[in-house]
């Protein structure tokens, strides 16, 4: 196997609980990484000074404040980028990395022939290693991103391609090929956090790039379950922004009823969970955001290599949450939803 160079991005906010065991494990891997690049977000625990004492190899760029999610890798994506790192592995700092992880990387990345831009490492439960957290992200076809195969016995799990195509990669896992990162460009950092691992997939597979599941890539995800305030604000303002990003606009106008009929059925759930002001508060800072988002929609619709016809292959007619199950949404709003998308699937032509 070619040794290649891999530059492991981890973004930190007081991670002073999880960063032993995620650095640990990289440092036993049998590929060995270039770089490891912490970049902290203004942690308020010792977790920085933690990795300094620890793991003087690291690369720590500390930042003033709490920058996000997707700006904080963007800074270490170009840290990479200046020692020309050939694969960028964006990794969450909640993982344990199994010891052939990266090898595994490296010859898939090595052995496929497909154009690709980036691979998801297999995510697993912690500490049920024998269940799935995440195959390969989904994506309904209003936008709402969840994890593939979730509690599913990693037993049952079967694949008729060594490197089965999905939807999208998460970015807890996502091993990036930074050629292709050139044309596709970085992280959208105006989305903070959540969404920002489906946009730039997304963005890639326009451009003609296949996001594909490498399974004997294991990662372990101590993942947490729940729609916390946090996450529920981020995700449905993210989730309207890429919304309108990259449907083309007769779909756009084909899925506005069903559209508002969803929003609708947010905002009264809203009204009974005590998120009232935090979902007026997502559809403020969408709107806010509208004037860069158009810039960014005109750039990805000029550029853009396959049609709606085609994007829609990778769309899912359901939805589902980790940890939050609800009999509105697995009686009546997925069956609903899922009827009018096998419908209007059929009219999507262009």
């Amino acid at each position: 196997m070619k040794k290649i160079k891999i530059a492991v991005i981890i973004v930190s906010y007081n991670g002073r609980d999880y960063l032993p065991d995620c650095l640990y494990s990289l440092k036993q891997q049998t590929v060995k990484p270039f770089q490891i690049i912490l970049v902290d977000n203004n942690s308020n625990d010792d977790s920085v000074l933690y990795v300094k004492e620890n793991y003087p190899e690291v690369i720590v760029i500390e930042n003033k404040k709490n920058i996000g999610f997707a700006r904080g890798n963007n800074i270490g994506i170009s840290e990479a980028l200046r020692k020309n790192s050939d694969y960028i592995y964006l990794l969450n700092q909640d993982t344990i990395c199994d010891k052939d992880c990266l090898k595994e990387l490296a010859k898939a990345a090595q052995s496929i022939s497909k154009k690709f831009f980036a691979f998801q490492s297999l995510l697993l439960c912690w500490p049920e290693k024998d269940m799935v957290q995440n195959s390969g992200c989904k994506m309904q076809f209003l936008g709402f991103g969840y994890s593939g195969d979730y509690k599913k016995p990693v037993s049952q799990l079967s694949y008729t391609d060594e490197f089965p195509s999905i939807t999208y990669a998460s970015g807890a896992a996502m091993f990036i090929n930074v050629k292709a990162l050139a044309e596709v460009g970085l992280l959208d950092h105006d989305l903070f956090m959540y969404h920002e691992d489906s946009d730039i997939c997304i963005r890639a597979r326009f451009l003609g790039y296949d996001i594909l599941l490498a399974p004997k890539s294991i990662v372990y995800h101590k993942y947490t379950e729940g729609v916390f305030p946090h996450r529920f604000y981020w995700s449905e303002r993210n989730r309207l922004i890429t919304f309108f990003k990259f449907y083309k606009l007769p779909t756009l106008i084909l899925l506005f009823p069903l559209v508002l009929f969803m929003e609708f059925g947010i905002f009264g759930y809203c009204l009974f969970s005590g998120w009232f002001f935090l979902k007026i508060k997502s559809y403020f800072s969408f709107l806010l955001q509208i004037p860069k988002t158009l810039v960014k929609r005109r750039r990805i619709q000029s550029s853009r290599k396959i049609s709606d016809k085609e994007f829609s292959q990778y769309l899912e007619n359901k939805f589902s949450f980790a940890g939050f199950t609800h009999p509105l949404l697995k009686y009546i709003v997925n069956p609903i939803f899922g009827i009018a998308w096998k419908v209007l699937r059929k009219s999507i032509q262009w």
